[in-house]
């Protein structure tokens, strides 16, 4: 089955405007108030859905070119400190940019790509791109000046007793995010806004739910990537080969995402053959798994390894 996206036809140039300028003026006001900050992503997904592939480009141009522009006032007319204005500026358009491509890609390759593994492609070129600035742009000093900021903007948690220093939290942010934290937190985002907004076009447009995910498949040779890549882990942290252990953790969180979402693909193509009633239940008891410690953990390494037990049994129709 061929993935095709779930966009409108292209707007008139009015239209176009509208879309683009709403979808970036919401962005960055999400982003810059604080005010619904993690759902920053959503807008411009809903100018892609809605406003057609131009409507989306121009909206994730807008909206990267917008937020510099902010910055470089807040940077020359307010003396804000340039390292966070520039980390932040840089997250933001690398985010937002990505996050087009995933959701109106440019060329028929990448169109007839499944989002999956757009979704893993785009990850891994922001791991590479921020992991860089870990590695050599960014010294620790400067990291920990930044993470002592955010600590004192959370109710002034910096220097509190039992809190966290910003050492320690520097030093398990650069730790993590080598090691595939990167990579899976930029899906998550990308994953919960563009989930939302595909939710809210189809309810608009009265669309059936289902889409590509039902016949979501991965290759049956990632089952060799994923298990090159556990070992490179652990023949990295044996040999204190940190370079082969880092490569190693972030393609496994990418072939693992990739099985993850083909075990999702798996329930979710039993849940459509439930009833609606029952549907609603399960959805209620993920979100209520999400705020018991370790459930939902659980969950998620069952739904990978449904997705990597599919290599050998067909739970859905035959391949």
């Amino acid at each position: 089955m061929e993935y095709q996206d779930e966009v409108s036809p292209p707007p008139s140039p009015s239209s176009l405007l509208i879309f683009s300028a709403l979808g970036a003026g919401a962005s960055i006001l999400c982003v810059r108030t604080g005010f619904l900050s993690f759902f920053f992503l959503l807008p411009l997904a809903l100018g892609a859905f809605f406003g057609g592939q131009r409507a989306a480009w121009a909206g994730g141009i807008l909206a990267a070119a917008g937020n510099t522009i902010i910055s470089l006032w807040l940077y020359m007319y307010r003396g804000s400190d340039p390292i966070p204005l520039l980390w932040f500026t840089l997250y933001y358009a690398m985010m937002a940019l990505v996050f087009t491509w995933i959701n109106a890609p440019l060329s028929r390759f990448w169109v007839l790509l499944e989002t999956p593994y757009r979704m893993a492609a785009g990850a891994l070129l922001c791991t590479l791109i921020v992991g860089a600035a870990l590695l050599f742009l960014l010294d620790d000093s400067q990291l920990q000046g930044f993470v002592e900021l955010q600590l004192t903007a959370l109710n002034g948690l910096a220097g509190q007793e039992g809190a966290p220093t910003a050492a320690e939290l520097t030093t398990l942010i650069v730790h993590t995010g080598l090691r595939g934290g990167i990579l899976l937190s930029c899906i998550f985002f990308w994953w919960i806004n563009r989930q939302i907004a595909l939710g809210i076009f189809r309810i608009v447009r009265r669309l059936p739910p289902g889409g590509s995910l039902l016949s979501f498949r991965v290759p049956p040779f990632f089952i060799w990537i994923f298990s090159l890549a556990l070992g490179a882990v652990v023949f990295g942290r044996i040999g204190n080969a940190e370079i082969l252990e880092i490569g190693g953790w972030n393609i496994l969180a990418f072939s693992g995402i990739l099985f993850f979402v083909q075990g999702g693909a798996i329930v979710f193509y039993y849940l459509l053959k439930t009833p609606l009633f029952f549907r609603v239940l399960v959805n209620l008891g993920i979100i209520i798994l999400l705020f018991i410690p370790g459930a939902i953990t659980a969950l998620l390494g069952l739904l990978l390894l449904l997705g990597i037990a599919e290599n050998w049994v067909s739970f859905r129709v035959p391949k």
